[in-house]
């Protein structure tokens, strides 16, 4: 893997060496990274100032045989915007900041949840005619800088960042990862969403898990979820594609490891007109013993699977409720739905989904939960 890793930056390099003119390539810093911190302003208006950081990679320190040198440049400078970081940077560097090449842009947490930053800074990079709408985006604990360099078996901290989060798809304690293109929609409909967290473990290390949680109406960083209440979303959304749950029967320890999941969002006709959802829930996977006595067989799959059911259940139940009495915000796609499949009913609780009467956290949901085990192992 971390071969593979190296490899990849090598061709990284390499592609950004094709088809440039060697007088071209002088004059650009090919930017791989991006990380905005917040800083103290020494000037006298009131607007927050920030810090960018731009990782540059420098293309003869990647060779083998190069093994003293840093195969990366940071650039950092202050400013109200990133145009203005870039400027100032431009009044030291001989070389263009050249963004066509970026990998990942990091939001510290404390930029995050400045009201309206986050819609301004992924305006800018979506607006940015080099800039591919593939880069993904993430939001940090703690300042960026820190992750920027990171020196590990990697050369590259961004390309350690960025091959990091193609793991997301082998566990689902973190948000699915979003790309700027992703974003582009939910910031223009002023819709929340998610994002993935950084976790800056030490010099070396880097942890990615929970989700961030970006309020539509304000653009702001609300709330972090933990790595639990991540799964229980997941699953909820569909995302779910590997993990475990754990569970106890007749005092053995038993995991359910889940291969895959989807989910099914429906609008339920009431009575007594009360707003009603029911998310289905469609998990697959297979039952792994632990601590269990191979010479007895005394649990069946079926009484697994029911089990399994009911763990997924109260997982789920308990985020949903968390999710409408504390966060009061729509992670779930409950109002993209509304607005898909009952867009006359949506344009009536437009307003006050998510603020003012917060429809959302007044509507019932209800979670019907089927689970398939490919494998049983060892039950009967």
């Amino acid at each position: 893997m971390k071969k593979r890793c190296y490899i990849l930056s090598l061709l990284l390099i390499t592609s950004l060496l094709q088809g440039c003119g060697a007088r071209e390539i002088e004059k650009k810093a090919f930017v791989i990274g991006v990380g905005i911190d917040q800083v103290d302003s020494d000037d006298d208006t009131s607007q927050p100032v920030m810090n960018g950081t731009f990782q540059v990679a420098v293309p003869r320190s990647l060779k083998p045989e190069v093994t003293n040198e840093k195969a990366y440049q940071n650039f950092q400078d202050k400013g109200h915007d990133l145009s203005e970081q870039i400027s100032r940077i431009a009044q030291y560097s001989n070389k263009e900041l050249y963004f066509a090449h970026n990998q990942i842009i990091l939001v510290s947490d404390k930029v995050a949840k400045q009201p309206q930053r986050m819609e301004r800074l992924l305006d800018f990079f979506v607006r940015h005619e080099d800039i591919r709408r593939s880069v993904r985006v993430f939001i940090t604990k703690g300042n960026t800088k820190r992750y920027l360099n990171v020196e590990n078996n990697e050369k590259l901290p961004s390309i350690y960042i960025d091959t990091l989060s193609a793991n997301v798809q082998n566990h689902s304690r973190a948000a699915s990862i979003k790309r700027l293109g992703d974003l582009q929609e939910d910031l223009l409909a002023h819709r929340s969403f998610v994002l993935p967290v950084l976790n800056y473990k030490s010099t070396e290390e880097i942890k990615i898990g929970g989700a961030a949680i970006i309020k539509g109406e304000s653009s702001r960083l609300a709330h972090i979820l933990n790595e639990k209440d991540t799964e229980a979303m997941n699953i909820l959304k569909g995302e779910f594609q590997k993990g475990m749950l754990f569970f106890e029967l007749d005092d053995d320890l038993y995991i359910y490891k889940i291969d895959r999941s989807k989910s099914k969002i429906k609008l339920v006709p009431t009575a007594n007109g009360q707003l009603t959802f029911t998310i289905t829930v469609s998990v697959e996977g297979e039952i792994q013993e632990v601590n269990k006595k191979m010479d007895t067989r005394t649990i069946s799959a079926k009484r697994a699977k029911k089990e399994v059911e009911k763990q997924i259940a109260m997982k789920t139940e308990q985020f949903i409720k968390t999710l409408q009495t504390q966060y009061k915000t729509d992670v779930l796609g409950l109002g993209v739905y509304m607005e898909k499949h009952h867009h006359k009913e949506w344009l009536k609780l437009k307003k006050n989904w998510e603020t003012g009467e917060n429809h959302f956290s007044q509507v019932k949901i209800n979670t019907h939960i089927h689970t398939t085990i490919s494998s049983a192992g060892g039950l009967r």
